[in-house]
């Protein structure tokens, strides 16, 4: 009889090696086989431990009708660890049913026996499932203990994918918790840890929650779909109803509300399969009607998600339906919501203001509902004509810098050389959720005393303006600039001197008044080469924040890309006359530009620029050897102080800001190669004699009559 249990034992012990590489049919199969020889050979013991193993098996797969009869059927036959084991693994079934505080009653009882046992794997599988149930309960902190020590458990035995896993999980308590830069970071720290998304599809799906809460709905998509296939072809049921539902959330975020209703119905028929709540389905499906017109009863919905362990579900749908919105604790999110019902139904402008403070202290000002808080307050600002409250609300975090390695850009540089576009994507989007991960820095300061500032937003698609101007600050609405900048940009690139008059006198009619001195400008209009308008003719004019301290350069570093006629000559004579390092031809590869560049106050590189729309991440200059992107730059330990583009249009000027340059000399125009040399080298002796970067270059436009380049500040 021995011999047949150690037999039985043994296959037990390899189904169990399938479940762990994700195979749940076949684990599935080859323990109900095993059970059924148990069965015949009498083996009671191996027989509870089959039924346990089929338990956990069915409940992963979606089945939790199927795993309690299998874990009823096994109780009578255990005892020990293998009881503490069932424990836990009620507790799961509790979680699984939204039912997290029971769960980690029946968890914490679990794990203390199973400590007690010294049954580390099974502990480790406790831990997890209480962090779960705990970050649904809304204790956060609680939650990552489990999860962290969890981790340490399946480091001490070996089982590095799982301890990936746990990582990965505190990137879900982090995104529970509304801190979206800390989960994706976790969330990355994972991969690289070596996480396996074929076995455990589940972190697509956590990732692509995290990509659809930062705005990038495209993203999203394109994550969930392989989640999707890999949770089919694993068949691990029990999460296939809740990725259709966020790909359902992400059709609903873009506006593709046939496809956010079809799916939102088909993740409810498999939520009723399995005998689970298909409230929050619903409630994506009703939202989805709302949006295209139709007006359907939408309070039962939303009070079934509340029963149902759904808040934000029922929150978002009680907006859409112009329902009023509970006020509660809970996520960040939930927090948020509440604050934007509040702000819409504010009846005075300081109460709407105070929700919507509130509301944006929890939330990215960029991705909703953070957008429309800010909107709200901006809106009141405006109604009441403050100019301050303008100012105050039109300024938000800018990203800092993301941890990018450089492997990873080297990666892409080859993947562009070989014309691989498939892999150009995906490594472009793991460099973009990284982007996502970094930290916000704070809006740029006050500007100093002596400078106009002349700050731009838009509100309800009309161009507002704010200038202060010797201390008084007034609010200004404009009518569309849009097709007068582009006729300027036209008259300045093709050089016709009359319509660059007739152009530039039209726009500055438009613009407010600023006075005369240093001006400071943000959220201007794009592209606008503020140069050529007569108001701001030979003044010192910074784009985003104040210049910068006026401290002469010690350090430069000059280089050159190929392929442009005059930029060897350019850096050379600029070597000549200010000193510093040049790197030109074969040596100024992007890996020596990177090294000359860290830590010099003046990094001057000209090089034929590339502009990718409105992606500085992946902006460019050509470089030896293959493009510089914006992205390298986050490898830089201390960037340039001043950094200057002698190139046409990059569209890296904000990638140097963001990861801290203090002003970037960049053109909006294409420069002529020839023209360039002279303009920059009057620049570069005006920094040499004390000006600040936006006076030095004022001053050099207007010796040599350039109207191309513009002074960009922090933020």
């Amino acid at each position: 009889m021995r011999a047949v249990e150690q037999r039985l034992l043994a296959r037990h012990a390899a189904c169990l090696e399938q479940v762990e590489l994700g195979r749940l049919p076949e684990a599935g199969r080859m323990a109900g086989r095993a059970l059924a020889a148990a069965r015949r050979a009498g083996a009671v013991e191996v027989a509870a431990k089959l039924h346990l193993t089929l338990a956990w098996v069915e409940l992963d797969r979606g089945r939790p009708d199927s795993s309690t009869r299998h874990l009823d059927a096994a109780l009578p036959g255990l005892t020990g660890n293998d009881l503490a084991r069932a424990n836990c693994l009620r507790g799961l079934h509790l979680c699984l049913h939204a039912e997290p505080r029971a769960a980690v009653t029946r968890l914490t009882a679990a794990i203390r026996e199973l400590r007690r046992c010294g049954d580390q794997w099974w502990l480790a599988n406790a831990l997890v499932g209480r962090g779960i149930a705990r970050a649904y309960a809304l204790r956060p902190a609680a939650a990552d203990a489990d999860f962290r020590a969890a981790r340490t458990v399946l480091l001490a035995i070996g089982e590095r994918d799982r301890a990936a896993m746990c990582l990965h999980n505190r990137g879900f308590v982090a995104m529970v918790a509304g801190d979206l830069p800390t989960a994706l970071r976790h969330y990355e720290d994972a991969a690289r840890e070596g996480l396996a998304a074929v076995r455990r599809p589940e972190a697509l799906i956590d990732r692509a929650e995290a990509l659809l809460a930062a705005g990038l709905v495209g993203e999203a998509r394109e994550v969930l779909a392989p989640a999707i296939t890999l949770l089919d072809r694993c068949d691990r049921g029990s999460r296939m109803p809740d990725a259709v539902l966020l790909a359902a959330r992400c059709a609903l975020a873009d506006n593709d509300f046939p496809a956010a209703r079809a799916l939102a119905e088909r993740a409810a028929r498999i939520f009723r399969a399995q005998r689970r709540d298909p409230w929050p389905s619903n409630a994506v499906a009703l939202r989805a009607r709302w949006a295209t017109g139709e007006r359907p009863r939408a309070g039962r919905a939303a009070a079934e998600c509340d029963r149902a362990g759904r808040p934000e579900d029922a929150a978002e749908l009680r907006l859409a339906a112009g329902l009023p919105v509970p006020r509660r604790g809970g996520t960040a999110r939930l927090r948020a919501l509440s604050l934007l019902d509040r702000a819409r139904r504010a009846p005075d402008r300081r109460r709407a203001a105070a929700a919507c403070r509130a509301g944006l202290a929890l939330v990215d000002p960029h991705t909703w509902p953070g957008t429309e808080l800010r909107s709200i307050a901006l809106g009141h600002a405006l109604a009441h004509g403050d100019a301050r409250a303008v100012l105050r609300w039109s300024r938000v975090e800018a990203p800092a810098a993301a941890p990018v390695s450089g492997r990873l850009a080297e990666r892409l540089r080859s993947a562009r050389g070989r014309g691989d576009q498939d892999r150009v994507v995906q490594l472009e989007r793991e460099i973009r959720r990284l982007s996502l991960a970094a930290p916000r820095t704070a809006p740029p300061a006050a500007v100093p005393s002596g400078t106009t500032l002349l700050a731009f937003t838009i509100h309800n698609g009309h161009l507002i303006a704010v200038s202060v101007v010797d201390g008084r600050c007034r609010l200004h609405r404009l009518p569309p600039v849009d097709h007068h900048v582009h006729a300027l940009r036209l008259a300045v690139e093709t050089g016709h001197e009359d319509a660059v008059r007739a152009s530039a006198d039209a726009l500055d009619a438009l613009l407010p008044p600023t006075g005369d001195g240093p001006v400071t400008i943000t959220g201007g209009p794009p592209g606008l080469p503020w140069a050529a308008l007569p108001s701001y003719r030979g003044r010192p004019v910074s784009l985003g924040a104040a210049p910068p301290d006026a401290d002469p350069p010690r350090t430069h570093a000059w280089i050159a890309g190929p392929d442009l006629v005059h930029a060897d000559r350019e850096v050379a004579d600029l070597r000549r006359a200010h000193g510093g390092t040049v790197l030109a031809g074969r040596a100024a590869t992007v890996e020596a530009a990177l090294r000359a560049m860290d830590g010099v106050d003046v990094a001057h590189l000209a090089a034929h620029g590339h502009l990718r729309g409105d992606q500085p991440l992946f902006s460019s200059l050509q470089l030896a050897g293959g493009p510089l992107h914006g992205h390298d730059l986050d490898r830089l330990a201390r960037p340039p102080r001043i950094v200057v583009l002698s190139a046409c249009d990059s569209g890296l000027a904000p990638a140097f800001l963001r990861r801290g340059a203090k002003a970037v000399v960049a053109s909006t125009l294409t420069v002529p190669d020839d023209r360039a040399p002279a303009l920059m080298a009057a620049f570069h002796d005006g920094l040499r004699s004390g000006l600040g970067p936006a006076a030095a270059l004022a001053d050099a436009q207007v010796r040599h009559g350039d109207r191309r380049f513009s002074c960009f500040g922090p933020g």
